[in-house]
C-alpha cells in the first residue's frame, strides 16, 4: 500500500518521507550509519533528519560520546485526528503505520503467496502452474552466511551467522500454525547449515507438503548432493544464475564458480520432476547480456523435462548494491529493451521467462510475463497475546508516483524501490490509463 495521506498531514516531501521507514528497520544507530541503512545519498542526510527531528518524528540521545538517533514514539507525532484530504484513507494508513511500529521486535515470519487476479485470460498457464505449486511458502532464511560475496547482495556484508536450529523450527512451526503447508529454505547460502537435511526433514514431518531449496547452486555440483536433499524431503530448487558469461558472472559473485553452478542448474535433469526456478539479477554489468541468458536458458530446458520458470528480477539498491550503486544500479529505461528482446525469444521458443521489479508500463505487451502478477509478499507478526497479523512493511520500501493510483495496472504493480527512487526519482513511469 502507497501511503498518501500520513506524509501529507505531517507535511513531509517524497525524500523526507523516503527517510522515515528506514527508522522501522532498526532501534537506534549513529549518523554515519544511517544513509546506507535508509538508502539516502550522503549528501542530503543532515538536510533531511533535520526536518524529521524539526517535526518531531526522530528524536537523538547521547551514548558513550556518541549520538544515536531512533523514531519518536509514535503517540508524539501520529494524530489519528490530522486533517486529510481523504479522512478515510488517512485513518486506514495510520492504523496500518501503528501496526507496522507495534511490530518491532516480535515473532514474525515472511510469506510469499499467490496474488489474486480474476481476469484468467491475464494469466500464463506455465507461470500459474508454477506459483500454485510454490506457493504459499514461508521464506524461511537459514542464516546469512555465505560462500560468495556478490556485489548486489541484499543481506549484505556484515555479520554472517547461522540460525540455531531451535529458532528455525520455531518459525517452521509458527507457519504450520497458520496452515501453511509449503516452505522454502533460503539463506544467504542455506546448504552451509550443517543442519539442513535434518531441517527438511523436520519441515516434512511436520506436514508440510512442498520444501524449495533456494541456493546459489555451487554446492549442487558435488555427486550425491542433489540426492540426499531429495531423500531428506526437497521437491523443488531455485538457482541465482545471472549471466551465460563466465567474466562478468564471476565479477559479480566475486568467486571464480561459474562451472560449478552450471553443473549445479544441469544436475536438475537427472530429477525431471523437481520444478527448477532460476533468478538472474540484473545490473549495470549484465543487462546488455540479458538476451545471451535467454538463449541460454532455452538450451537448457531443451536438456530437461523439469518445470522451468527462470526470471529477471531488476537489482534492489539495498545492502551491497547500495554500496556498489554507481558500477551496479542503472536507469530502468536502459534496462527494458533488452529485458524485452529477451522475454520475446524466450516465449518464441516455449521458455516462461518471466520479470520482477520492472513497472510493467516500461514493457508494454509483455504484461502477462510480470512475475508480480503471480505473487505477494507478506509477513505474519505474533502479538503477545498470541493473534497473529499480517504486516505491511514490505509495501512501505517501493512507492509510485501520484499518477500511477489511476493506471489500469496499479494492482499489479509493485512500483519501484524507494531506494531507487531515491537515487532517480520516478520520471520513467508511465501510467497507461485509468483502470476500468
Amino acid at each position: 500500500m502507497e501511503f498518501v495521506e500520513v506524509p501529507a498531514a505531517l507535511g513531509l516531501g517524497p525524500e523526507e518521507w523516503s527517510l522515515l521507514p528506514g527508522f522501522l528497520t532498526f532501534d537506534e544507530e549513529t549518523r554515519d550509519r544511517i544513509p546506507h541503512l535508509c538508502q539516502i545519498d550522503e549528501a542530503r542526510v543532515d538536510e533531511l533528519l533535520s526536518v524529521l527531528q524539526n517535526r518531531g518524528l526522530v528524536r537523538t540521545r547521547r551514548s558513550n560520546g556518541s549520538t544515536l538517533y531512533s523514531l519518536a514514539p509514535a503517540e508524539d507525532w501520529l494524530d489519528p485526528a490530522a486533517p486529510g484530504r481523504d479522512v478515510d484513507r488517512l485513518q486506514m494508513e495510520i492504523s496500518v503505520l501503528n501496526r507496522l511500529l507495534e511490530a518491532k521486535g516480535r515473532d514474525t515470519i515472511t510469506v510469499i503467496s499467490t496474488r489474486e487476479i480474476r481476469r484468467k485470460e491475464l494469466l500464463v498457464p506455465d507461470l500459474v502452474r508454477y506459483s500454485t505449486t510454490l506457493f504459499p511458502t514461508v521464506d524461511l532464511r537459514m542464516g546469512t552466511r555465505c560462500n560468495l560475496n556478490c556485489v548486489y547482495c541484499m543481506i549484505g556484508h556484515e555479520d554472517r551467522y547461522l540460525r540455531p536450529v531451535n529458532d528455525i523450527l520455531e518459525n517452521l512451526k509458527f507457519a504450520r500454525e497458520q496452515n501453511i503447508e509449503k516452505v522454502s529454505f533460503t539463506g544467504g547460502e542455506p546448504t552451509l547449515h550443517p543442519d539442513l537435511l535434518k531441517m527438511v526433514a523436520a519441515s516434512r514431518a511436520m506436514g508440510y507438503r512442498q520444501a524449495t531449496l533456494v541456493t546459489n547452486g555451487v554446492i549442487l555440483s558435488y555427486p550425491g548432493r542433489m540426492e540426499r536433499l531429495i531423500q531428506a524431503g526437497i521437491t523443488a530448487v531455485g538457482i541465482s544464475f545471472d549471466t551465460p558469461d563466465r567474466q562478468t558472472a564471476e565479477a559479480m559473485w566475486r568467486s571464480p564458480v561459474f562451472d560449478r553452478v552450471v553443473q549445479g542448474m544441469q544436475s536438475l535433469a537427472d530429477h525431471p520432476r523437481i520444478p527448477l526456478g532460476s533468478i538472474a539479477v540484473i545490473t549495470s554489468m549484465n543487462y546488455r547480456q540479458l538476451p545471451a541468458l535467454s538463449r541460454f536458458f532455452v538450451d537448457l530446458k531443451r536438456s530437461m523435462k523439469n518445470l522451468f520458470v527462470p526470471t529477471l528480477d531488476f537489482v534492489m539498491p539495498e545492502e551491497n548494491a547500495w554500496l556498489h550503486r554507481g558500477d551496479v544500479v542503472p536507469r530502468l529505461t536502459e534496462v527494458a529493451p533488452y529485458v524485452r528482446e529477451a522475454l520475446e525469444y524466450a516465449h518464441a521458443n516455449g521458455l516462461p521467462l518471466t520479470f520482477r521489479g520492472l513497472p510493467p508500463c516500461l514493457l508494454p505487451g509483455l504484461e502477462k510475463y510480470g512475475f508480480d502478477r503471480y505473487m505477494t509478499i507478506f509477513r505474519l507478526v505474533r502479538a503477545p497475546d498470541g493473534s497473529v497479523y499480517d504486516k505491511a512493511s514490505l509495501d512501505m520500501m517501493r512507492t509510485k508516483m501520484p499518477d500511477c493510483r489511476d493506471c489500469h495496472l496499479n494492482r499489479e504493480c509493485t512500483g519501484v524501490s524507494r531506494s531507487y527512487a531515491n537515487l532517480f526519482g520516478l520520471g520513467e513511469l508511465e501510467p497507461t490509463g485509468r483502470s476500468s
